[in-house]
């Protein structure tokens, strides 16, 4: 009945929608199933990686990744989770820590999380890079690629899932402390700072070398400042202050569609200045975060609850389908990457987390980088970049999913282990020995 009212629908599209049937049932089972470890409590997302692989064409192949349909509700699903993470940080915080930690209130420099944060990742950033030349001159053979992947490797190494740390700081209570946000500008700076550069250098990719093109990026950053003037000059309006709040109930919702229509215009802002969509997404979620003056940030939590019951659930298991096994283990140049990539990817944030003692106690350095070698959502993004650009292949590709799958599970698992006590709120305190 229904398709005779529609007219002719194309076998594609029925087997896209029975396609994206199997993939809401598995986003839906996969927090009751992961829900009764007991021993071993995984994080959700990586069940859901775990249930694409086993739906996919790697095993069972119930859903293959083909059409338009698939391609946009992974593409907007990782859109919505950079969104999301841009929301997540609170600047205000960050200020006064850092302001309480400034050398004119008695404090030190190597204190204060901007300092320390920036310090720490500007070394894993180095770190990266001499471990990647090192991977890429000595280690197995990557295939063909139009460039050579030193710098896609380095910038890959030095991702950090801001997804992942914030979870794990609310779950012990941790996120409002100084610990805690030290530990998540930290975060977050690596997945800024990466986010831009991955941007720049796939503009260098496909320009064919430095532009001036590669500078039009940076007008992200000026609309952004004008529109966040724009927005508190506009606030300041009473008639406009009292529309907005009587279309924020019931079926207007002005706030949240003025945050979604918001993060689109960001997306197509970042394509038309070649840059990358996660990089526009990201800023946009920055903006409503500072724009949120509401103590309860109700938008916010309204924002994050369509995302994670739909969009970001559905890319993790489309990741998952798309991860493809076979061409792994068929490798043995990708199988030898895999360790290499994965002890890479821990040294390079435990070394550096080492300034943390600066700060704070042993027990939460080493908790810090433990937490900090979590990676999931960029390292699949710049990854898949990486492929889409011809930087890397299929079959690594592949290891760089499987070890963001292996860190995001054990990073948690570590953090949990070293910092057990995280009903307790973490203080900074003086480089005394314990």
């Amino acid at each position: 009945m229904l398709l005779s009212t529609l007219g002719d629908v194309s076998e594609s599209t029925l087997f896209d929608f029975k396609d994206l049937m199997i993939v809401m049932l598995a986003s839906f089972l996969v927090p009751i199933l992961v829900s009764r470890g007991k021993r071993m409590k995984i994080p959700i997302v990586v069940g859901e990686l775990v249930a694409g692989i086993i739906i996919g064409p790697s095993l069972l192949g119930w859903v293959e990744f083909d059409g338009q349909a698939m391609g946009f509700l992974r593409n907007f699903g990782l859109a919505y989770l950079m969104f999301i993470a841009g929301m997540e940080i609170d600047f205000n915080m960050l200020a006064r820590i850092a302001k309480e930690n400034s050398p004119k209130e008695g404090g030190s420099l190597l204190r204060n999380p901007f300092v320390l944060g920036s310090i720490s990742f500007a070394l894993t950033l180095g770190l990266s890079l001499v471990i990647s030349r090192q991977i890429v001159e000595n280690g197995p053979p990557l295939g063909a690629a139009v460039t050579d992947p030193t710098l896609m490797f380095t910038l890959i190494l030095s991702t950090t899932s801001l997804g992942v740390v914030l979870p794990v700081m609310k779950e012990k209570m941790l996120s409002d402390t100084p610990f805690g946000q030290t530990v998540l500008f930290t975060a977050l700076l690596a997945d800024f700072v990466t986010m831009l550069l991955i941007s720049l250098y796939a503009t260098y990719i496909v320009s064919g070398g430095l532009d001036a093109k590669m500078l039009l990026v940076f007008l992200l950053f000026l609309v952004f400042a004008m529109l966040q003037r724009t927005t508190h000059m506009l606030s300041r309006i009473p008639w406009i202050s009292n529309l907005i709040e009587e279309l924020s109930h019931a079926t207007a919702r002005i706030k949240l569609r003025a945050s979604l229509a918001l993060m689109v215009a960001f997306i197509v802002l970042a394509d038309i200045l070649q840059s990358e969509m996660i990089l526009g997404a990201f800023i946009a979620g920055v903006f409503v975060s500072m724009v949120t003056e509401s103590e309860e940030r109700r938008v916010e939590k309204d924002l994050e609850a369509f995302g994670f019951s739909f969009f970001i659930p559905i890319f993790f298991v489309l990741v998952g389908i798309e991860f493809d096994l076979n061409i792994l283990l068929s490798s043995e140049e990708a199988m030898l990457l895999v360790p290499i990539l994965l002890g890479a990817a821990f040294a390079v944030k435990f070394l550096p987390a080492l300034l943390f003692r600066f700060a704070f106690s042993w027990r939460e350095t080493f908790a810090a980088g433990s937490l900090l070698s979590a990676r999931l959502s960029l390292i699949i993004a710049a990854s898949l970049i990486a492929l889409d650009l011809a930087i890397i292949d299929d079959a690594v590709n592949s290891a760089f999913i499987l070890v963001a799958i292996i860190s995001v599970t054990f990073a948690p698992m570590l953090f949990a282990v070293i910092q057990p006590n995280g009903d307790e709120k973490t203080a900074i305190i003086a480089t005394e020995s314990e």
